[in-house]
């Protein structure tokens, strides 16, 4: 296991020393940190490939902090994050809304508690649910009462802001018309959408230029057809360039943030090494495949291919039954569309089914008085 650390110099030895007896640290920081500070920590830590982070709520300033973790999870949605929580009480507002955020693995005790002990205890333990971090999720309202906020957890969808990672096979299969038809169907449904392109080849720039398409919601961002577009700048060279080895999703965090977003869709262009990787970061990974046997070759190269959703372009109907019958492989056909703002409903609504809500609830308060 690997692990990031964002904890307070008063406890870091402490923690320091536990972790290592069940794995690496791959990234460290161990200061008691201003806004901007606990922002750019956060976000250097998204670019690790940590499997649990442990961060320490006295590291940053509560509102900061809670802004920064939903960029992390934007960026790491399946990193398990456990929360130090020395002194906190439940009532806590930093709390409740890290627990908003998914946030449910809290360790609590006494400032002088033996944070490498209680750290080491809970390595041991399964994840934590929402039913564990419930009474975390109160907050003190005006009235002298305590209000408890219902949050519906949908079956199937993850916490937070949903990340759908669109790839190609091969080059001019489709994989930005895809990322274009996903967004536009989304939008369509009521959701607050951005595409970010991280393609080899970037177009979207030029296209939206063309089209003079109208200023997003944040920098940085065009809007056309009810979603948020996040082109990849060229140079003045026209050559692309990853910065650092980073994606411009990386780059994007603080806007991305910003926007409030329910769904961030990636278009990652050909699926290599590194892409794949990227792909994996998200919620859904989404792969543009040809189904002529021809082809097939395409996807051979891919692995491990039983982790993306196939999605098979105008494929014929032979094709598809020879490529459903490979185990574990999830394939859906894509009809021939030229525009991808129109796209039928019912075809992407099955790709998408693992992370769309089955029912919408707006979240609800019960009050609950003091014992």
């Amino acid at each position: 296991m690997m692990y990031a650390l964002l904890i307070t110099p008063a406890r870091a030895e402490q923690v320091r020393k536990a972790v290592k007896e069940y794995g690496e640290v791959v990234f460290e920081q161990a200061e008691v940190m201003d806004s901007p500070g606990i922002r750019n920590a956060l976000q250097s830590a998204a670019r690790v490939a940590a499997d649990v982070l442990i961060l320490d709520i006295d590291a940053g300033p509560g509102p900061d902090l809670v802004a920064a973790v939903q960029g992390y999870r934007i960026a790491r949605p399946y990193t398990r994050i456990f929360l130090l929580a020395p002194g906190r009480q439940t009532g806590d507002a930093t709390v409740a809304r890290l627990v908003g955020l998914g946030v449910y693995d809290i360790i609590d005790g006494p400032v002088e508690a033996d944070w490498g002990a209680l750290v080491a205890q809970a390595l041991t333990r399964v994840p934590a649910t929402y039913a564990q971090a419930a009474r975390w999720h109160v907050m003190s309202g005006l009235t002298g009462e305590e209000q408890v906020k219902e949050k519906v957890v949908i079956e199937q969808r993850p916490v937070g802001v949903v990340t759908i990672a669109v790839a190609g096979a091969a080059p001019g299969l489709g994989c930005t018309h895809t990322a274009l038809a996903i967004c536009a169907f989304l939008a369509r449904q009521g959701h607050n959408v951005a595409l970010v392109e991280d393609s080899q080849n970037p177009v979207m720039q030029d296209y939206l230029k063309i089209i003079k398409a109208d200023d997003g919601r944040v920098s940085n961002a065009w809007r056309i057809k009810g979603f948020d577009v996040f082109p990849f700048a060229k140079t003045g060279v026209d050559k692309f360039i990853e910065r650092d080895g980073n994606f411009i999703f990386d780059e994007l965090l603080p806007e991305l943030r910003a926007g409030r977003y329910e769904y961030i869709v990636r278009d990652l262009g050909v699926a290599g090494k590194k892409r794949t990787r990227e792909a994996f970061r998200s919620n859904l990974a989404v792969l543009v495949a040809s189904a002529a046997r021809w082809r097939w070759g395409d996807l051979l190269r891919i692995e491990p291919l039983s982790s993306f959703s196939l999605a098979l372009v105008a494929p014929a109907e032979r094709e598809v039954k020879e490529i459903r019958k490979i185990p574990e492989l999830k394939a859906y056909v894509m009809p021939h569309h030229p525009d991808p703002f129109s796209m039928p409903d019912e075809t992407l609504a099955e790709l998408l089914r693992p992370v769309l809500p089955q029912a919408k609830k707006k979240s609800s308060f019960w009050p609950w008085k003091r014992g």
